[in-house]
């Protein structure tokens, strides 16, 4: 099950782990993250969100349809 973890500006998320991260962008919740595969590398990029909850519940769904353990949020 992913977590969603919240991460003051200075943190960043671990190098070994993948994860997906959330950050608040001229009024905009940009999500981007990534994960190591066997067959290969995925990358989850989608348009900026509206708000913080759409940025979640679509972080939090590929984040579980792909295995990843941590969504991280930057937004304040």
């Amino acid at each position: 099950m992913t977590q969603v973890q919240d991460i003051e500006k200075s943190e960043n998320p671990p190098e070994n782990e993948d994860w997906v991260l959330i950050e608040a962008t001229e009024g905009k919740f940009v999500a981007s993250g990534s994960l190591t595969a066997i067959d290969g590398p995925a990358f989850f990029k989608p348009a900026p969100f509206g708000t913080l909850d759409e940025a979640v519940t679509a972080s939090l769904l590929w984040a579980e349809q792909n295995e990843v353990p941590f969504v991280y949020v930057r937004a304040s």
